[in-house]
């Protein structure tokens, strides 16, 4: 009798441990391959310990896919912008399935959005998607910075011409004034740094009876004029979690993760040593905003920098250029 009774005691044990799971696991893949989905698991690790695993994807155009998404080792986020996904948490020992049907070719980058370490920012990856016929990827076209004949690398000088105070668009919008073609068009503009808008206002004749605060307050109105308010709640929600852990919440470069970064240093021994300081107008107000979307777009090139262009749409880079603005210049 006792014999029995260990016998159905170790069939149970058989049965929830093994049997179970095995018959659950089975069932999920019989589900998952009638439905045509495939399905991909993905390993998110701190980038110490390898980061994404795979950090490469490849599918076409119609392909159904279950991303299944783990962790061994601390809280991940994950996000791929160009597909719509944010999965704000993903808890160690815990799987977070995310569905796709893919119906545009492209490349989709992926990150991590939650700090991890402090390497959080190299947690990266990608997904390929080729068109149904196997045509080539599209290609986009070169950023402004590269149609300008813009060298990143190059040593950009210091403005000195500087706003006694803060400028205030606000202000500058209440003085009723016109601003030239290259200031009032937004396209244009891109192409422009606010010193040398200063100076342009500061020569024309017609400003002769306006003073340096006035000026700077048109420079700062021309700037922030055209930037919608939700754009740049969305910019100044992505600072916060992309920039501010190494430039700082106030942009002053002082982020505790940014301290040990060599900054510019490794491109020019004379600039200072970490991240950049938004708040500091010699260098910010000499920088057209094609140069910091460039900065933003291809990162800083050994500096302790990632490149942000392909996590972020046209809109929010622009965006974020603007929100970098609102440093110096006031509403």
């Amino acid at each position: 009798m006792k014999r029995c009774s260990n016998l159905f005691a170790l069939g149970i044990v058989l049965v929830v441990l093994i049997i179970l799971p095995a018959s659950l696991f089975g069932y999920q893949a019989w589900r998952t391959a009638a439905a045509g989905v495939q399905v991909v698991d993905i390993v998110a690790r701190v980038p110490e310990q390898g980061g994404f695993a795979p950090d490469r994807l490849s599918f076409r155009v119609g392909d159904r896919v279950r991303l299944r998404i783990s962790s061994p080792d601390a809280v991940h986020g994950f996000a791929i912008p160009g597909l719509g996904v944010d999965v704000d948490e993903i808890d160690p020992g815990k799987v977070v399935e995310v569905d796709l049907t893919l119906d545009k070719p492209g490349r989709f980058a992926f990150a991590c959005t939650r700090w991890c370490s402090v390497d959080h920012w190299r947690m990266r990856g990608v997904i390929d998607v080729a068109a149904a016929d196997g045509a080539a990827l599209p290609t986009a076209e070169p950023p402004l910075y590269q149609r300008l004949g813009i060298d990143l690398d190059a040593a950009h000088h210091d403005a000195h011409d500087l706003p006694a105070q803060r400028p205030s668009a606000g202000r500058g919008k209440a003085l009723g004034l016109t601003l030239p073609g290259d200031l009032a068009d937004e396209d244009a503009r891109r192409a422009v740094a606010p010193a040398d808008a200063f100076g342009q206002l500061r020569a024309d004749p017609a400003n002769s009876a306006l003073g340096d605060d006035d000026l700077w307050n048109l420079v700062a109105w021309a700037w922030l004029k055209d930037v919608r308010p939700d754009a740049l709640a969305r910019a100044k929600t992505l600072y916060a979690r992309d920039c501010a852990a190494c430039h700082g919440v106030e942009g002053k470069g002082d982020g505790v993760a940014g301290k040990k970064l060599p900054g510019l240093q490794k491109m020019d021994p004379a600039m200072p040593s970490g991240p950049a300081d938004f708040t500091a107008a010699a260098h910010l107000l000499a920088a057209s905003d094609a140069v910091l979307q460039g900065k933003l777009l291809r990162g800083g090139m050994g500096t302790g920098m990632p490149e942000f262009g392909s996590l972020y749409t046209d809109e929010e880079q622009w965006a974020m250029v603007a929100y970098l603005r609102t440093f110096l210049f006031g509403e």
